[in-house]
């Protein structure tokens, strides 16, 4: 069943959020960008950013929703030319400060070969900032979230 906007069965509730594959026209071309946040009854919310960078539109899921979990799709996806297509560093460090109390976890890491950011980079990048300990960087095929 495709998820438009919101759907909700027995407890469960999926909601879709938007978001931007990329920047001006690149951004453009990818096309419309679907995130979820998934909410059931007395369990930690949980949003799935999707091929997105940060914009309005992930700001305002993290507003309305304010999840305790965060998937982000990183890894800072580039094409021969243009701005990244998906979460680079500065795109994280923005999810983070914002949902201070949320965990957050980042894949999509070294994925494919036009994923420019390497996982030891975004690490130390972490590290400087000091949110190593509300960001995860899991390693192809790890569990991550402790829940």
């Amino acid at each position: 069943m495709p998820v438009h906007e919101t759907v909700r069965w027995s407890g469960f509730c999926i909601m879709r959020t938007g978001g931007r594959h990329g920047h001006g026209e690149i951004g453009e071309k990818m096309g419309p960008v679907a995130g979820y946040v998934l909410q059931a009854d007395d369990e930690p919310c949980l949003y799935i950013a999707g091929d997105t960078v940060w914009c309005p539109e992930v700001g305002a899921a993290l507003t309305a929703y304010q999840p305790e979990y965060i998937l982000l799709f990183g890894g800072e996806a580039c094409f021969n030319e243009g701005r990244p297509i998906t979460m680079g560093s500065r795109d994280i460090y923005e999810v983070a400060t914002r949902a201070r109390l949320a965990k957050l976890a980042v894949v999509h890491m070294e994925a494919f070969n036009h994923c420019l950011l390497r996982r030891d980079e975004l690490q130390a990048f972490l590290q400087e900032w000091g949110l190593l300990k509300q960001v995860c960087i899991p390693k192809d095929g790890a569990f991550f979230f402790d829940i």
